[in-house]
């Protein structure tokens, strides 16, 4: 990620990241990933709702979901790619599951420019952010905002 990225948006600018499947491969060790972390040990894949289809659909999903925050994270990623240092410095995400996110979709993170202010400690860009699959449904919306400091600093 390039320390010195000094984006210069205006409102109604759009940002996109990159198209990627929700495996369930990317589903389970997701699951795993911090049980793992936190016993030293590899931990096995916990059934349920996300890593199961058998027993999501038991619970009245139509087949396993993935866990929230893998359509969170793929945004704050590209967040982090057009802002660089200055989201992770300054950043701000909040964001709202309204659809599941289903094993097996193609997820790409979109943004919107919605306000750009000009500040003491730079420029604050306002974002409407969201996931959409492959049918251009949105499946995880929020907003963001970020600052880009003009003193050189990130």
């Amino acid at each position: 990620m390039p320390d010195q990225i000094r984006p210069d948006l205006a409102v109604g600018a759009e940002l996109s990241g990159p198209t990627r499947p929700l495996t369930m491969e990317r589903v389970e060790w997701y699951s795993i990933g911090m049980l793992s972390a936190a016993s030293g040990e590899r931990q096995d894949v916990q059934h349920n709702i996300h890593t199961d289809h058998e027993y999501a659909r038991s619970q009245g999903l139509p087949e396993a979901i993935a866990d929230g925050m893998h359509s969170t994270n793929w945004m704050s990623a590209m967040l982090a790619q057009n802002f660089g240092a200055h989201y992770l410095t300054s950043g701000e995400l909040r964001t709202k599951y309204i659809r599941p996110v289903l094993v097996g979709t193609r997820l790409t993170p979109r943004a919107v420019v919605t306000a750009r202010e000009d500040g003491p400690d730079g420029v604050t860009y306002r974002l409407d952010v969201w996931c959409e699959d492959a049918d251009g449904a949105k499946l995880t919306v929020g907003d963001a905002a970020v600052t880009v400091s003009t003193d050189g600093d990130a």
